[in-house]
């Protein structure tokens, strides 16, 4: 798991191969107005989810396998969970169609704000959409980088 100011992603460029065309579409494109739904930017291998929620007092775990998550805010704050993937029990199996599967178990919070953004790789479970002190309205942007 990563955390760190949008102004400073170019540093990570090297973590994966998908990650330059990422952080490039993140780069140039106008975040804030970015409708909401599904945009691809190399098909199945690299995409963006924009999606708008309230933010929640309970959640799970989650974890994907197939795909890395470089989730960023543009609107409102969250708390996200995280823990490294190490035996939690599971809540519902993984599901090969939607990557995700849920888990029980404890972990570490930090808090999302816009101009921030958090990295969660395949071993790195997160429960993303947590309220912090009130209920937030969010826009997220979610990039799925394939593994």
């Amino acid at each position: 798991m990563t955390f760190d100011k949008l102004e400073d992603i170019e540093k990570y460029k090297g973590f994966h191969p998908g990650f330059e065309r990422a952080i490039e579409f993140l780069r140039s494109a106008d975040l804030e107005d970015l409708p909401t739904g599904r945009h691809l930017i190399d098909g199945e291998n690299l995409f963006v989810s924009v999606v708008e929620y309230t933010t929640k007092e309970q959640g799970y775990l989650e974890g994907h396998k197939n795909y890395i998550d470089i989730q960023l805010i543009t609107k409102g704050s969250e708390k996200i969970g995280y823990a490294k993937l190490n035996g939690q029990k599971i809540k519902e199996h993984y599901d090969t169609v939607k990557d995700i599967a849920f888990y029980f178990g404890e972990c570490e919070y930090l808090t999302l704000m816009p101009g921030e953004f958090a990295v969660f790789f395949p071993d790195d479970l997160h429960m993303p959409g947590m309220m912090k002190d009130k209920t937030s309205e969010v826009k997220k942007i979610v990039v799925k980088v394939k593994v």
